[in-house]
């Protein structure tokens, strides 16, 4: 199991240890986060901020955490049998996801203040080999991989954490062993129904 180095830790996030799942939507960060980021660059200099709907920043800062993400994960487990990782995450940049995730979502049903990005999205899609549905369902498996929020994510972090020092004010035994195989089957499920195996 490996722990994040990154800055203001908020949030657990497992992952597998298999960094294979990030790769099929890596593109996501410089090829369609970065792309819209830039085309609302250009609107928002024009004094059409709204034209797709998701201010710079937000699309930035969602990009970042993909391309975060894969620089965490590139780096080898210290224990390639444990199959999983544990990084830490600003709630505020998972914030960003998820404002993407509501927003493409809302482009790919075609509501008329999401025709801009719709079309944009289907342009950057075309070039993808993808369409408009594929890139929000990426989208929707990497705010799924990092938003798994059961408490078997807690128990697998606990058990992770627990040979490195508990925080002050935290005591006790490591987690049970057969509750945290149990912990990480629950968790291989959350994996499988966000299309990861």
């Amino acid at each position: 199991m490996v722990t994040s180095r990154l800055r203001d830790p908020d949030r657990p996030c497992v992952l597998p240890g298999d960094p294979s799942w990030l790769h099929e939507v890596r593109y996501l960060e410089e090829k369609v986060l970065r792309v819209v980021a830039a085309a609302a660059s250009v609107a928002a200099f024009r004094f059409d901020e709204d034209r797709y709907v998701l201010s710079v920043g937000v699309l930035e800062g969602a990009a970042s955490v993909i391309g975060r993400l894969a620089a965490e994960m590139e780096e080898p487990a210290d224990d390639e049998r444990e199959g999983i990782r544990v990084l830490f995450l600003p709630g505020w940049e998972l914030d960003y996801l998820w404002q993407v995730l509501t927003v493409f979502r809302r482009a790919q049903a075609g509501e008329p203040e999401a025709a801009d990005l719709r079309e944009l999205l289907d342009g950057i899609g075309e070039g993808q080999g993808r369409t408009v549905e594929q890139i929000t369902e990426d989208v929707q498996r990497v705010a799924a991989m990092l938003m798994l929020d059961i408490p078997a994510v807690c128990m697998l972090t606990a058990a992770a954490l627990h040979p490195l020092g508990l925080p002050p004010g935290h005591t006790g035994l490591p987690p049970d062993a057969d509750a945290v195989r149990e912990a990480y089957e629950q968790v291989r499920a959350g994996w499988a129904a966000a299309g990861v195996r």
